[in-house]
């Protein structure tokens, strides 16, 4: 029985990287998720408040335009102003500052609508997410298949079998995984990542090792 378990060290070392693989590609999908997820509400945000206030600037103008009272030239105004060389009137300088306000906001609201519209940081982060969920996947057969073999061991022949089905998978995954591309920074924060249940993987490639002896 020791000789048989021994027999399959290769198999489950292959399967130990797939998991290990199968776990950063999880992890650096849900970093891009989270990072996309951010960026959504950043250029979001701006544009329903920049909305808002310009929508409250064009209800303002129509009140003003609805006044009855009598309209003012505001050229003949500004002109005889400097002619006196005296300050405008607060009322025509704050009519002139909120149009500015109102052009800049409606400015930044397009420039954010266009980003999100080009990049799409919802739909993305809904992709890094559905593809790091089938990495758990793949991880979790992994790590089913090496808990199985501590308690029926497997031939070498069927191990192999169940490794090149999961690696299939495996490498569908990452085929589709190219329409979202993640970055160096969310692989390091990865690698980095904190197990809250720390994984041990069963061994055998030592005469000594306890699961050796339990089965001798």
């Amino acid at each position: 029985m020791n000789e048989q378990f021994r027999n399959v060290e290769g198999a489950l070392a292959a399967i130990e990287e797939l998991r290990i693989d199968s776990k950063l590609g999880k992890s650096k999908h849900f970093n891009a998720s989270e990072r996309k997820l951010r960026y959504h509400w950043i250029c979001g945000v701006p544009v329903i408040v920049a909305n808002l206030l310009v929508g409250v600037v064009l209800v303002g103008f129509q009140k003003m335009s609805a006044d009855p009272g009598p309209a003012i030239d505001g050229t003949a105004l500004a002109s005889s102003a400097m002619v006196a060389k005296v300050p405008l009137p607060v009322s025509y300088a704050g009519g002139n500052w909120i149009a500015v306000v109102s052009i800049l906001l409606a400015f930044g609201a397009a420039l954010f609508s266009a980003i999100q519209t080009l990049f799409n940081f919802h739909k993305s982060s809904e992709g890094h997410r559905s593809i790091g969920n089938r990495y758990v996947h793949v991880s979790r057969q992994c790590k089913e298949l090496q808990q199985r073999q501590r308690d029926i061991p497997f031939e070498p022949e069927a191990l192999w079998e169940k490794y090149h089905a999961l690696y299939e998978e495996y490498y569908k995954i990452n085929t589709e995984a190219e329409a979202f591309p993640t970055n160096r920074r969310d692989l390091s924060t990865a690698k980095r990542a904190y197990e809250v249940s720390p994984y041990k993987p069963p061994q055998a490639t030592s005469k000594d090792n306890p699961l050796d002896k339990s089965v001798e």
